[in-house]
């Protein structure tokens, strides 16, 4: 452990960064490349644990977390902007001994350097209160409701209308203004659009729908005035699946059940955290 440095990444690891994420989450080439292409453009945007190996100075990376430009998180009173905590992965081999932990405190600290807040869409609760035995406490930043949906096709039903992902943020952002929500920057418009999400327009409703492997993930479905169930067949009309996890926010008609999603620690002074805050976009 005494050689093993944690040091932001360089342009020589992308190879090594690239494999750590294939592994550990099973990523394609091509998402990891899209993701890192929109991403990866500034040292401080990944702090790594490097190994000593022979004609390498810096030492091979085995582990790795990123800190991104995040959304503005958009509460009623005021606008904060914050960074998004993702990916965080080890080699197999190297799991097990601290590593991640030495990585992942590094990158906290980091965050509450680049700004305000620092937002984090944890695995599983299990992670979430290793992270918090790091010294940095993370809380609840809102919640959503999240069903998952067979038979959401309905015979005869129009599909949604796909829509460029500029437009679709314009109208995103006209419908929440005045509701708490997060604001996200043109990268993660990008780095769906990368992924395949499709981004759908139907009447009196929104939808970001990414395809996955037997489902359809509807990241986010916005119904101020209509009626969930009609929106949801326009959605399977257009992306066609088996199944349909759905999530919603708490301030707009939807199915399913309330639960957290996002957490947040803050660098400084504390945020008053409406229980219907909007964070729907977890690069998944």
């Amino acid at each position: 452990m005494r050689d093993i440095s944690v040091r932001f990444w360089q342009p020589q690891d992308v190879p090594d960064l690239r494999e750590i994420i294939s592994v550990s989450f099973g990523d394609t080439p091509e998402m990891v490349k899209a993701f890192h292409d929109i991403f990866l453009s500034a040292p401080e945007a990944c702090m790594l644990a490097a190994v000593p190996e022979e004609k390498r100075p810096q030492g091979r990376p085995v582990a790795a977390a990123y800190c991104l430009p995040g959304p503005v998180l958009a509460f009623r009173s005021r606008r904060i902007p914050s960074v998004y905590l993702y990916a965080f992965a080890c080699l197999p081999a190297w799991r097990g001994q601290g590593i991640m932990k030495r990585v992942y405190t590094a990158l906290f600290a980091e965050a509450c350097r680049q700004a305000p807040c620092a937002c984090i869409v944890p695995a599983s609760d299990g992670l979430m209160r290793a992270y918090n035995r790091s010294g940095f406490l993370f809380s609840p930043l809102g919640g959503m409701r999240s069903a998952r949906i067979t038979g959401a096709g309905k015979a005869g039903f129009p599909p949604a209308e796909r829509l460029p992902w500029q437009e679709y943020a314009r109208r995103r952002e006209a419908w929440l203004e005045p509701y708490p929500h997060a604001v996200y920057p043109d990268a993660y418009y990008r780095l769906m659009t990368a992924y395949g999400t499709a981004f759908l327009s139907a009447p009196g409703a929104l939808a970001a729908a990414t395809p996955l492997e037997g489902r359809v993930l509807v990241n986010e479905l916005l119904c101020p005035s209509a009626d969930p169930g009609e929106a949801l067949a326009g959605i399977a009309a257009a992306c066609p699946a088996g199944q349909y996890e759905v999530r919603t926010p708490l301030f707009f008609p939807g199915p399913g059940e309330s639960r957290s999603y996002a957490w947040m620690v803050e660098a400084a002074e504390a945020v008053s955290r409406p229980a219907d805050f909007w964070y729907p976009f977890g690069m998944e």
